[in-house]
């Protein structure tokens, strides 16, 4: 029996089906996001995506699903070990990786039949790699310890607990934590207020959350990227937590009423027994800062903000602008003027973050002129637009997943 019936089904269709976008670009995603010639995490993500491809297969083919562990299983993770110079110098290293490339296969598969129809094959590839990736970073930040025992791991957290409380104890952290608090509150009173007189929602609705990301991550990043750190992974497991909750329905006067509200503000891309929207949004934004591999000493580099200017600034913006104005469309639904909306207001956010949040006439003038003098890193800006407006175009991905 093949695994292809636990799949999403996409648009009309009733069984789960593989398009070219799972095989051949969801996998390559964090391989091309974490490029870094050979260094762990690079080759790390690529033995992954090689897993990915393995799987499909090994279960994912119409002929049928394969049992046990073939050798073919291994191979991505041999492969990992051997091409990565930094694993020869750490065993720790070298295990951490080694299991985290193996145990790819078996979570994949768990996750697709246990959350049946919850999710694509592509959408089912990033979910898993990134997991797994930012569970290697987490775990590999452990690394160096004087001793793994429960007396000492215990004091280690407790030590963490006070540097915490006085890091948060500090005005700027205070601001941001009092300031992240009432648009968390906003934002469920917002959820409360649709469902209660049943407006209705539609994708320009949406994107109030994705302003009140904007307002969370803008700062956190520029001022206190720490605190945002350890506070996006308190929120998302939260989140996750809630949604598991609400699957198992252990609680039905919990349960009942989290369904009744959260599908409301449901899309087409949603199905099987989870509700996901909000989880790929924080995780979208997140992910950046999650695989970090270097510290967070302000001001940090651009690129941690490229979930934020991905899904919080250009999906936002591409959708507002195409639903108010497309004319033009693709064939994927899409509009040519929500790709030009998208594409001018990262490069906006792009020359303000730059600037230290200050956007004048001539800085976006000096900007323009750089382009037009081909300098290499104001293209780059323009190119990773370019390249965002094509994913999202062609691509038929849950966009918060695709997108950064």
């Amino acid at each position: 029996m093949t695994n292809l019936n636990h799949l999403r089904p996409r648009g009309k269709a009733k069984t789960g089906e593989i398009s070219l976008s799972d095989l051949l670009f969801c996998p390559v995603l964090f391989p091309i996001a974490l490029y870094a010639g050979t260094s762990t995490p690079s080759v790390l993500s690529s033995s992954l995506t090689l897993s990915s491809w393995i799987v499909y297969l090994l279960d994912y083919r119409s002929t049928g699903s394969q049992t046990g562990f073939p050798f073919s299983s291994f191979l991505p993770a041999w492969l990992c070990i051997a091409t990565s110079s930094d694993l020869t110098t750490s065993r720790f290293r070298l295990y951490l990786s080694f299991w985290t490339v193996l145990l790819y296969r078996p979570l994949f598969n768990k996750i697709i039949l246990k959350f049946s129809k919850s999710f694509t094959f592509g959408e089912g590839s990033i979910i898993v790699q990134g997991i797994l990736l930012a569970l290697h970073s987490s775990l590999l930040r452990l690394e160096g310890m004087d001793s793994y025992r429960t007396f000492h791991m215990a004091r280690k957290v407790a030590d963490w607990l006070k540097w915490f409380q006085d890091h948060c104890s500090n005005p700027t952290s205070m601001s941001l934590l009092t300031s992240w608090v009432a648009l968390s509150v906003l934002s469920v009173l917002v959820v409360i207020i649709y469902k209660v007189l049943d407006w209705r929602v539609t994708t320009a609705t949406r994107k109030i959350f994705h302003l009140s990301v904007i307002l969370v991550y803008l700062p956190g990043l520029k001022y206190d990227p720490v605190l945002l750190y350890y506070c996006s992974i308190g929120a998302t497991l939260v989140f996750i937590l809630l949604e598991l909750l609400r699957w198992s329905e252990k609680l039905p006067f919990l349960t009942n009423g989290l369904s009744a509200y959260l599908k409301h503000f449901t899309d087409e891309k949603e199905g099987g027994s989870l509700i996901l929207t909000n989880i790929y949004l924080l995780v979208g934004v997140s992910l950046p800062l999650w695989l970090w591999p270097g510290s967070w000493s302000s001001p940090v580099p651009l690129s941690l903000y490229t979930g934020i200017l991905s899904v919080g600034i250009y999906d936002a913006a591409a959708s507002l602008v195409g639903s108010r104005f497309g004319r033009l469309r693709f064939s994927s639904g899409k509009s040519l003027e929500g790709m030009i909306g998208g594409c001018l207001a990262a490069l906006i956010a792009i020359i303000a973050i730059q600037n230290d949040y200050q956007l004048t006439e001539d800085i976006i003038t000096q900007f323009g002129e750089e382009i037009l003098a081909l300098n290499p890193r104001h293209l780059t800006f323009v190119a990773a637009c370019l390249v965002t407006s094509v994913a999202e175009v062609m691509v038929d991905q849950v966009d918060n997943l695709i997108l950064p």
